[in-house]
């Protein structure tokens, strides 16, 4: 049988019982909408999630701790990070770029009142704590002393906007007690004041009281806390921790495994990504399972309407295979029919499901209409033709069992059926 005849005999077929064909194509597309929403809503939500810790750093970027390998809260075993421990750093395969970091003693901007408490960062010049998040000015340099990149709420403190503290001379007091919040904390050493200029402002949504200071100023205003020496504190206190860029986000794993078999705690966000996908995987998973329920339904549906439809044609079955049509021809029309309420359902579905989530998409934009978020609800071309192929596959499988009865049917008993 051609394929143009079988087309036109199942869409006639398809069509003789229009309401009854019609309900079990709608049972189709509402399993298949459900599939589209829930996977749509998940995406959008695993883009969203990644967005925002795209925005945290690079997923090239290795985080060492002076920690041991794998140790969290009390358990955690502290290391030094020493000179020479930054040149294994260093030597690691694939390591790019290696930026100490020394974090100086808690302290206050005098400039800002009591509540104006910094936590002075001592980083080198270019580091990926540094980069692209400036409302005003440039970030550290190579060389420099004296001069600081202070957050954006703390530069209104001293000035009417960002622009105005630029060359601004302020004083750092560090050392001795602080107030964070509504708690005073005691705090170490004696209080030295450092005046700096302030060369830059960075955005206060990536800290607020972190003040980024020169790493050599950092492990001087450590030495004074300590009545030590920068050299001392090198060799006793060991750096605060080190940023190391691999050359490619595919290389993150080995380089934290060479920082991890050196002795020390690396963390990247390369691995929360691993994580997350994997977590996300499950849940769309999960979410898919309870839209296949609603095919399943469907599926039932499609199954009773072919038995009941290869029983309503009994004698017109009896009729074809007596003029010469095969049993195989037979099955084919059957599958066909149910072939056309999957295709029909499956569009009618996913375009269901796409107007779905664009409404829901709408309503949670109008409730908070001061945030501009990313796409919640996200149909890639994988998903269409994902959740098209499953309700055909669906109806195929539906459709078998009917079109197999069909097929196996004698020709005399059903000219004789009444």
């Amino acid at each position: 049988m051609r394929s143009s005849d079988l087309f036109a005999l199942a869409f006639g077929n398809y069509s003789r019982s229009r309401l009854r064909s019609t309900l079990t194509t709608l049972g189709v597309a509402i399993g298949t909408a459900l599939v589209v929403l829930l996977i749509a809503l998940a995406a959008g939500a695993e883009d969203n999630v990644k967005r925002s810790i795209f925005s945290i750093g690079d997923l090239r970027l290795v985080t060492v701790q002076p920690f041991q390998p794998g140790a969290t809260g009390l358990s955690a075993v502290p290391r030094t990070i020493s000179d020479d421990n930054v040149a294994k750093f260093k030597a690691i395969p694939h390591a790019q770029s290696v930026y100490r970091q020394y974090d100086a003693p808690l302290g206050t901007l005098l400039e800002g009142g009591e509540d104006a408490t910094i936590r002075p960062q001592g980083i080198e010049a270019g580091a990926p704590v540094d980069r692209g998040d400036l409302l005003a000015g440039r970030h550290l340099e190579a060389n420099e002393h004296a001069v600081a990149v202070i957050p954006g709420n703390l530069a209104r403190l001293v000035a009417a906007t960002p622009d105005a503290v630029l060359g601004r001379k302020v004083t750092l007091r560090l050392g001795g007690a602080v107030k964070l919040g509504s708690t005073r904390i005691s705090g170490s050493g004696t209080p030295r004041d450092y005046v700096v200029t302030v060369v830059g402002v960075f955005d206060e949504q990536a800290s607020q009281t972190s003040v980024r200071i020169p790493l050599e100023d950092a492990l001087l205003a450590g030495a004074d806390n300590r009545g030590l020496t920068p050299d001392s504190v090198r060799q006793i206190t060991g750096y605060s921790g080190v940023a190391i860029e691999s050359e490619d986000s595919q290389y993150v794993a080995d380089v934290v495994k060479s920082v991890q078999e050196l002795g020390f705690s690396a963390f990247s966000l390369k691995q929360v990504i691993e994580q997350i996908d994997k977590g996300f995987g499950v849940f769309r998973g999960i979410l898919a399972g309870i839209g296949g329920v609603a095919l399943l339904v469907a599926a039932i549906g499609i199954a009773n309407t072919m038995v009941m439809a290869v029983l309503e044609r009994t004698r017109e079955i009896g009729i074809m295979k007596a003029v010469g049509a095969s049993p195989r021809d037979v099955r084919s029309i059957f599958l066909a029919e149910a072939a056309l309420v999957g295709a029909f359902g499956g569009v009618i579905g996913l375009a269901l499901g796409i107007l779905g989530g664009r409404g829901i998409e709408l309503v949670i934009r109008n409730l908070n209409p001061q945030s501009n978020p990313a796409p919640i609800f996200i149909v890639d071309l994988p998903l269409a033709l994902g959740a098209m192929a499953l309700a055909l596959i669906v109806s195929l499988v539906a459709g078998f069992l009917p079109s197999r009865r069909a097929m196996r049917m004698s020709a005399l008993s059903a000219l004789r059926y009444e």
